[in-house]
């Protein structure tokens, strides 16, 4: 009889301590945040002695209820989130730079919001560079387009015109690959623009005194200085998006494309700009045909050089294709240098640089 008692009082006794243990696992995961919809509760049997035996009147003992968790991923503690940026040399922690992170009014810490304190006319600043930066190459492509357009005809003689084209590209592949991050290391960006806008210069100005010996190697300059110029245009275009983007809470991506959608608005008008001021200086000269006679007559010994049976080289060309006179060149080429120099002076005046 007493052995009864004594196992009846140790089973209660272990019911307890069973209810106390869960009662205490549930307080340790709401004090961790543990999602409670992971535990899945079922029903065992088990002896109150903890063994499998069957109880004195041969039947099992009551029902304890037993939990069982499913682990999915661990526990962050957002007490140690910066760690690694934290750790000081010795291994122990540090506390992190004030510099690097601002908190606004109510204490908030903005860094893990990924926003950062600047002036609200940094936004203007920055449409103010893009635009500008959209503006210089506009003016500088205004030339550039405008004179590679008429070099197989001003400089048909002997493929002069093509042959430096072709400098120009060649050069360009080969620039792509060495010189834009060795450039942009040493000048940054701003002045990689500028230094880049200046290599179209001698290519413009060989138009004045054309040849193998001017216009060849002014082209290859050309290609040497147009890789670096459009890598920092754009890594600026990048750059500036990226802070435009933190300003306004926008996606980053989404504004640097519009960056680039409004830099190449721009750029593209250029063709048309270097195209009219050609067409303008040519045909308000003799070359035009201005006052001459437009109803003239061909000939089929002419019209059978016409089309894809053209040659600009031979010696029945005809008339109104032969070269400009020098004079309306040297106007488009004075025009042109121009427009180099006017886009140089806007990068080196107006865009403010990157670090600062």
């Amino acid at each position: 009889m007493l052995s009864t008692a004594t196992a009846t009082t140790a089973a209660v006794n272990s019911v307890n301590s069973d209810r106390a243990d869960m009662v205490a696992s549930a307080d340790r995961r709401e004090s961790f945040g543990v999602d409670s919809s992971l535990f899945h509760h079922r029903k065992s049997t088990k002896n109150t002695t903890g063994s499998n035996k069957q109880g004195k009147d041969g039947k099992q003992s009551s029902d304890v209820a037993v939990y069982t968790i499913s682990v999915v991923g661990g526990y962050e503690n957002q007490g140690f989130k910066r760690d690694d940026l934290m750790q000081s040399g010795d291994g122990d922690l540090a506390k992190p730079p004030l510099g690097n992170i601002m908190t606004d009014g109510d204490g908030d810490d903005d860094q893990t919001k990924g926003k950062f304190k600047m002036s609200p006319k940094e936004k203007w600043r920055i449409l103010k560079n893009v635009s500008t930066i959209s503006l210089a190459f506009m003016v500088q492509f205004t030339a550039f387009q405008g004179t590679a357009n008429l070099q197989s005809s001003i400089n048909a003689r002997e493929g002069l015109g093509t042959v430096s084209l072709s400098a120009i590209y060649a050069a360009l592949v080969l620039s792509c690959i060495f010189v834009p991050t060795f450039l942009i290391k040493r000048l940054t960006v701003k002045w990689t623009l500028c230094l880049s806008m200046l290599c179209y210069i001698p290519y413009i100005g060989a138009q004045f005194y054309p040849r193998f010996y001017t216009l060849v190697p002014a082209g290859v300059l050309v290609g040497l200085g147009a890789a670096p110029m459009w890598a920092a245009k754009a890594t600026y275009l990048t750059q500036t998006g990226a802070v435009y983007a933190k300003l306004t809470d926008q996606q980053v991506d989404g504004i640097v494309v519009r960056f680039f959608g409004f830099f190449f608005l721009a750029w593209q008008t250029a063709e048309l700009w270097g195209n009219l001021i050609s067409s303008l200086v040519l045909s308000s000269g003799a070359h035009g045909g201005g006052s001459g006679d437009n109803s003239t007559m061909l000939s089929e010994e002419e019209l059978r050089l016409c089309g894809s049976n053209f040659c600009v080289m031979g010696n029945h060309a005809i008339d109104n294709l032969e070269r400009p006179p020098d004079s309306e060149i040297f106007e488009i080429s004075t025009i042109y240098l121009t427009c180099i120099v006017l886009a140089t002076i806007i990068i080196a005046l107006f865009l403010d640089p990157l670090s600062r």
